[in-house]
């Protein structure tokens, strides 16, 4: 039986953003559009309690979506083109339109549904002196750009308020102010965000809206705190969130309960919030907490899988333990409702009860005429001497006492983990003939701020553990030949394949994508004066900073490299921008080393989870095809 290759990615759906409401429940889906490449089709779904889940629309660009009441749901499409957005009011009684309405000038989604027929809505706002066909902008603010978005001087994310009723459509947040998240429960509406000129603060504050004065209340003010997630219990507000004075900015998030302008210290916790289990079929987010019965549940990731927990305003408990990634979550009729992956297949909508879990949805049947490759665990010691464990994949119709090539994974984040969550890019390298190897170094989350703290360390440890994997995987599984082995990552595992390659010539081929090549042009990254100073504990403004910064910058051991190395990078990636992957390129060229840069127009750092589908099958086309003429 054959294993996946890269076309199956027009087969593989991708689901999540669950929302429910008493009884009923919808979701979105997305899969790549098999004739139109350039898109996905997303499809909204509904399906009332227990009964055979209903597409109500599909499309190209993703829609938002809430319920209104029990027999209707609202949901938002942009055409890209006009920038409009029109809402659509849908019976699922009747299954059909009763109503649109156009809001011309915005690019919104529909958030939530809010009292008095009226719907929370979110998107950007516009520049105020923007001028169309020009050939020219000017940038005034930090940040500039963002990853996804573009460019982003001079505007903010806002909220905005649409009446059904009058058709009117109110912006509720002052000019100046970027809301980063809100949460609405029982009628309140809360959001963390802040307000700024020229250069936004790192840590945002959390506030409150009063609807009656239509002002915000500003509960906690801006850089004390990274709020996570919020919620009323018992009509207190806690708050799970980070001063980030110990292990900086992604220092885990302990549990408080606010009063009077104060966070107080409820319980300690040393897990992030969310999935960060990484994998290509993210397509499709969602919510990773929910407020049910007076206690707030919430996903978070344990050393390889993701578990879900519920906290009462005094007690974290384990709800259940998953073996995979969950990614969306909600609640309805003391029930947990989420989306997850596991080893051998993406995500399904599941549910739980307390006692009996059920699979609803069975998307991706092609698999079952697929040889999906098997995760093997095993365990070593790494560079600490600390008991580890890591995975291998082995070749689709390996065969023992057969010498195959490999390939080495590693993640990005670094604050991520590998787990046992299907990937599609594993899959594709397993199918084509290769072993596939990957484990969690230090500075992997899911093992406590310890353990992820890298701060300051890398290309040390890190590259320490690596090293130790690879030796004990080549001493474990025989049937790997040592002299075919090829190296690949992405994003911070971009960074450690260009270090890699700098300082070993044990990698016969490698493929860096969206890579970083020297810490002080990473300071253009979106997130690069908060991300880069904290992450190398040092600042350009110290004596010794540009001397810190490129110590740790794979470009000052470019000379070394013989590794040949190709390049996957996007020219709309403003999380690591294009000068990184141009720079190792063109060192490694003037140097004459074997290497070829694929550029991805219009692309941005989420190529390889969320991109458009043909520059997706491009760059795992191009990654396999550089692989077997290295390795083969």
């Amino acid at each position: 039986m054959n294993g996946l290759n890269v076309n199956d990615l027009v087969n593989l759906t991708n689901t999540g953003a669950l929302k429910t409401h008493l009884s009923a429940r919808a979701w979105l889906t997305a899969c790549a559009n098999a004739d139109d490449l350039e898109h996905y089709r997303w499809q909204l779904w509904f399906q009332p309690l227990d009964q055979t889940p209903v597409m109500v629309v599909e499309t190209n660009n993703q829609p938002g979506f809430t319920f209104n009441g029990d027999h209707q749901l609202v949901y938002t499409t942009v055409n890209t083109q006009t920038k409009h957005t029109r809402l659509h009011f849908y019976d699922v009684k009747n299954y059909e339109t009763s109503k649109t309405v156009l809001l011309k000038d915005h690019q919104l989604k529909v958030l939530e549904k809010l009292a008095g027929g009226q719907f929370l809505l979110g998107g950007r706002t516009q520049r105020p002196d923007k001028e169309p066909n020009k050939p020219w902008h000017e940038l005034k603010e930090v940040p500039y750009w963002s990853n996804e978005e573009g460019l982003v001087d001079q505007t903010r994310r806002h909220l905005w308020v649409f009446n059904s009723a009058t058709e009117q459509l109110n912006d509720l947040l002052p000019q100046d102010f970027d809301c980063s998240n809100y949460w609405y429960q029982d009628g309140q509406l809360f959001l963390c965000g802040v307000s700024y000129k020229n250069s936004r603060p790192f840590k945002d504050g959390l506030y409150k809206y009063d609807f009656v004065n239509q002002e915000l209340q500003e509960l906690v003010r801006p850089n004390q705190y990274r709020v996570d997630t919020i919620a009323l219990l018992k009509d207190q507000l806690f708050v799970l969130a980070s001063n980030c004075k110990i292990y900086g900015m992604g220092e885990n998030p302990n549990f408080y309960r606010y009063s009077g302008h104060t966070l107080h210290l409820v319980a300690k916790w040393d897990h992030n919030v969310g999935n960060i289990v990484v994998n290509d079929m993210t397509v499709v987010g969602g919510h990773s907490s929910t407020v049910s019965d007076g206690k707030l549940y919430f996903v978070s990731t344990v050393i390889d899988h993701t578990e879900v927990y519920s906290f009462d305003g005094q007690h974290i408990n384990l709800t259940f333990k998953w073996p995979g990634a969950v990614n969306s979550l909600a609640s309805e009729n003391q029930r947990l409702v989420f989306t997850a992956t596991t080893a051998d297949q993406p995500q399904q909508v599941y549910q739980y009860d307390g006692s009996d879990l059920r699979q609803v949805t069975k998307y991706n049947r092609f698999l079952q005429k697929r040889s999906v490759a098997t995760m093997h665990e095993f365990e070593y010691y790494d560079s600490t001497n600390r008991q580890c464990h890591g995975w291998v994949l082995y070749p689709v119709n390996y065969q023992s006492g057969k010498k195959y090539p490999a390939v080495l994974e590693v993640h990005g984040g670094p604050r991520a983990t590998y787990g046992t969550s299907f990937f599609h890019e594993m899959q594709v390298l397993a199918n084509a003939g290769y072993f596939v190897l990957f484990t969690n170094l230090h500075g992997s989350e899911g093992q406590g701020d310890e353990y992820a703290d890298l701060r300051g360390r890398y290309g040390q440890v890190d590259y320490a553990d690596l090293m130790a994997f690879t030796d004990a995987v080549l001493k474990q599984y025989v049937d790997i030949d040592p002299t075919k082995v090829g190296i690949t990552g992405g994003s911070y595992g971009g960074y450690m394949t260009n270090w890699v390659i700098g300082h070993t010539n044990r990698f016969k081929a490698a493929v860096s994508q969206r890579s970083i090549a020297t810490w002080v042009s990473m300071m253009i990254s979106d997130i690069g004066p908060e991300f880069v100073t904290d992450q190398l504990a040092a600042s350009l403004d110290q004596e010794n900073g540009m001397q810190t910064y490129w110590q740790h910058s794979p470009l000052s051991y470019v000379h070394n490299v013989q590794t040949p190395t190709l390049f996957l990078h996007s020219d709309h990636d403003f999380r690591c921008p294009i000068p990184e992957g141009y720079q190792m390129f063109q060192s490694m060229k003037l140097q004459g080393v074997p290497t070829k840069l694929v550029v991805f127009h219009g692309a941005n750092h989420d190529l390889s989870r969320d991109g458009r589908p043909d520059q997706r099958m491009k760059r795992l086309t191009e990654m396999v095809a550089w692989f077997n003429k290295y390795l083969k």
